[in-house]
């Protein structure tokens, strides 16, 4: 497949820009946890925004380069499950390790504080 210098461009700064993201969203959270010592960083209705945020900016990128990477005659769905088991398992591993990572922190977390 052939990309557009331009592309590969605009996806580093899409990605330095997530990746920023994420940085100040993590430091926001240490700071509530040990600095204001607050029991609940983000309320319930919070949670589920960002939840449905990133799940749908996940999936909508993931079945756009699914149908971008399509064969000749195909079509988009049938792109996206000819796709499907390299979707979904690099997923499961993000997935687990992800929780893995998060157990881990909750469960060191608490004993420091």
């Amino acid at each position: 497949m052939d990309v557009n210098p331009a592309v590969g461009k605009i996806l580093g700064m899409v990605m330095a820009y997530a990746v920023s993201a994420l940085g100040l969203l993590l430091a926001y959270y240490n700071y509530r946890t040990r600095v204001v010592k607050a029991e609940h960083v983000f309320t319930p209705r919070a949670q589920a925004v960002l939840w449905t945020i990133g799940l749908l900016l996940m999936a909508a990128i993931v079945v756009g380069a699914a149908t971008l990477n399509r064969a000749a005659g195909e079509t988009s769905a049938q792109a996206v499950l000819r796709q499907a088991p390299g979707i979904l398992v690099p997923g499961a591993v993000f997935a687990v390790s992800f929780w893995i990572t998060w157990a881990l922190y909750r469960r060191f977390s608490s004993k420091s504080r």
